[in-house]
């Protein structure tokens, strides 16, 4: 027998001391025990003896494939696994054969990760109302590049492009987040085009579940639609939505107030529960009855808002400003995207690596689960510092989290706890060097392709503290 064969052999031997329930901290401080319970009830948590890639092993290996995506499956096993490595100084360099994983990934499934992911959201401790009595919720949507593979393009599809169609196959995705955490609660995905993919109509998906009445909303224009807005108010769920100049908003005369928004009837037809007629659908006029707000900042356009909060007290000038915080969600984006899957140059582009549709699903779960746990310890550390969590550097804790993941998870004198306590002190003490600044950009592009002008030498940012700006319109009834 050789060298390399013996060493082979002594795998499944090296991994006895970390236990059958492989464990990566500092994560597994948060979610651990869901683990557990998930694969139990999936009957998913037994194996066969001798195998190294055991059903807990491989759900930290998945998870881990969207924490490096700097490095291919190989690699990711080998910095996995890398503390036991140094312990016992025996293990070969290639620890299974090709496809061994993805085999392992299909076996593991889909389902597992998807109800980890509610699992650990449902079971997160409550967060306290960031705006008057209620959690400012959001949502908004973005599309995810895979392999260009059939398996891929027959499930997801390209979008089609002038010259024909993309690159790479897309899924689209929405997110449903929670802002003061910038928790993502839920998601619903979709081919990236065809019947019923659209944001909305994922975005209803993820509402029809929502039974929380401590949820304010803050909607974009796109989602706007006369049944979501009934919806909202029927369900007793208050929201914030901006609406094209298209939405008919009939004032009611006498309604307006001081800070010069004003009451309006918005009518519109809804589908009669009591049933359709000759195979047809019976429709009836309804409407509702709303908060409007007119405001302008100087150089852009008139925007206007509907909401569901009557309370005088809380003013339209506020209003808009907490809705200006509806971008957040595209700050979490940026943060999935750019940094957590950060590739290097010469890499794959795209944003999801596997190669079969099922796996991207797993994948998209195991995305979502990172993320939280990131933003979890985010959010511990905050709170642990008194501090807001949206004002630390995700870029800075992902590396803090990263660097300790080595000596936590392979901990022998018992110093976990002083370390995972360590670690949320580093995260605390990593502000965003470059806040969120009140300044605007000219609508400008560097390249001419659309119908903003060509950017030139002078077009640069400008200071505007838009909150001092905002001008309400009162208008006439």
């Amino acid at each position: 027998m050789s060298q390399g064969e013996e060493m082979i052999k002594n795998v499944p031997e090296a991994l006895k001391q970390i236990g059958p329930s492989f464990k990566l901290e500092p994560f597994a401080t948060i979610i651990q025990p869901t683990i557990e319970d998930i694969l139990a009830e999936h009957k998913k948590d037994k194996c066969r003896k001798g195998t190294l890639l055991t059903p807990f092993l491989m759900v930290w290996l998945v998870l881990t494939l969207t924490l490096r995506r700097d490095i291919n499956y190989p690699k990711s096993l080998n910095w996995l696994i890398s503390g036991v490595r140094w312990l016992r100084l025996d293990l070969p360099a290639k620890l299974v054969k090709d496809g061994a994983i993805s085999h392992a990934r299909v076996k593991l499934g889909v389902n597992v990760f998807q109800a980890i992911f509610y699992r650990f959201i449902w079971s997160f401790v409550p967060i306290s109302p960031d705006f008057h009595e209620w959690v400012t919720v959001m949502f908004d949507g973005t599309s995810m590049t895979m392999p260009d593979t059939k398996s891929n393009r027959d499930k997801f599809g390209k979008p089609k492009s002038r010259s024909g169609y993309g690159a790479f196959p897309q899924v689209r995705v929405v997110a449903f987040l929670v802002l003061s955490a910038r928790l993502i609660f839920d998601i619903a995905y979709a081919p990236f085009s065809g019947k019923k993919t659209g944001e909305r109509t994922l975005m209803l998906k993820i509402l029809e579940k929502i039974k929380r009445k401590d949820f304010l909303f803050l909607f974009d224009a796109g989602f706007y639609s006369f049944f979501i807005a009934w919806y909202m108010k029927t369900m007793q769920i208050n929201f914030i939505m901006k609406v094209s100049s298209s939405v008919k908003l009939c004032p009611i005369p006498g309604s307006h107030l001081p800070d010069g928004s004003y009451l309006a009837a918005v009518k519109g037809k809804i589908q009669d529960p009591a049933g359709s007629a000759n195979g047809r659908k019976r429709w009836k006029q309804v409407e509702i009855i709303v908060r409007v707000i007119v405001f302008q900042i100087k150089g852009f356009r008139t925007v206007r808002l509907i909401t569901s909060i009557l309370d005088e007290n809380i003013t339209a000038r506020e209003i808009v400003i907490h809705y200006h915080k509806r971008w957040d969600i595209e700050l979490s984006y940026d943060e999935i995207k750019t940094h957590q899957c950060a590739t290097l140059k010469g890499q794959m582009p795209t944003i999801l690596r596997s190669k079969r549709a099922d796996l991207v699903e797993q994948e998209l779960y195991a995305m979502m689960i990172t993320y939280n746990l990131i933003r979890s310890l985010i959010y511990e550390a905050a709170a642990k510092h008194n501090k807001d969590p949206r004002l630390i550097s995700f870029l800075d804790s992902l590396q803090w989290i990263i660097d300790a993941i080595d000596a936590m998870s392979h901990i022998q004198n018992g110093d976990g706890g002083n370390m995972f306590d360590y670690l949320l002190d580093l995260i605390a003490d990593s502000p965003i060097d470059r806040p969120r600044r009140l300044r605007i950009n000219p609508r400008v592009v560097k390249v001419k392709m659309s119908n903003f002008k060509r950017k030139r030498s002078g077009d640069k940012s400008k200071y505007r503290n838009f909150e001092q700006d905002i001008n309400i319109i009162a208008e006439a009834a």
